[in-house]
């Protein structure tokens, strides 16, 4: 049986096409996928970025965490809380490489403190600071609500705070910390109304103003 001359010239042009659709070179996969990162402006995500959200992100209620606290001078009625990192135990805290953890929240219990305006001598906890393998310890300026007069004494006590943990792969979690330790305890700071008090006394004396 003859073939049409125009089919004929038609098949190798049809070869050609199913050639080149077949193809499966892995260079061309390639710069298909660079062409769409330049298009988007998004190239792969960075394995060591803590806000990939490819990683799996576990809440933390309670981080394992102590230390306690000291006056801040010059700033009556604050103090700051020294805090550090204590998982998996106090004598030997870390971090899993690639594992990070920020500070979300805090609470006070009782609740006699309140975040002050000042700042203490380290990193700040409250201002979105992250626990890493190379960053293990931040402070916390707080102010009593029970000011210390002579009738009547602050009261102590335990801060906490929460955050959420970012994790490079399955399974994200953290093992309950050796001992339990999850505060920071603050001690109630010595406010002394002494002076205070003898400079007002001095200043409404009628016997002075007579």
């Amino acid at each position: 049986m003859l073939l049409n001359r125009s089919l004929l010239a038609a098949i190798p042009c049809a070869l050609l096409l199913l050639a080149a659709c077949g193809s499966s070179d892995g260079e061309s996969e390639v710069d298909v996928a660079d062409a769409s990162s330049a298009e988007t402006g998004q190239g792969d995500p960075d394995p060591d970025d803590p806000t990939d959200p490819d990683e799996p992100v576990v809440s933390v209620p309670t981080l394992p965490i102590g230390g306690g606290s000291y006056p801040l001078d010059g700033s009556p009625g604050v103090v700051c809380a020294d805090v550090s990192w204590l998982w998996p135990s106090g004598n030997d805290p870390s971090m899993p490489e690639g594992v990070s953890v920020v500070v979300t929240g805090y609470e006070v219990e009782p609740e006699v403190f309140e975040p002050a305006d000042a700042a203490c001598d380290g990193v700040p906890c409250l201002d979105g600071f992250v626990f890493t393998a190379d960053s293990l310890s931040c402070q916390v300026a707080m102010r009593s609500l029970v000011p210390w007069t002579d009738e009547q004494e602050g009261e102590d006590a335990a801060l906490r705070l929460s955050g959420e943990m970012t994790c490079p792969a399955e399974p994200c979690e953290l093992e309950d910390v050796e001992g339990g330790d999850t505060e920071a305890f603050l001690n109630a700071p010595e406010v002394d109304t002494e002076s205070e008090s003898t400079e007002s006394s001095e200043s409404t004396d009628p016997a002075e103003s007579g």
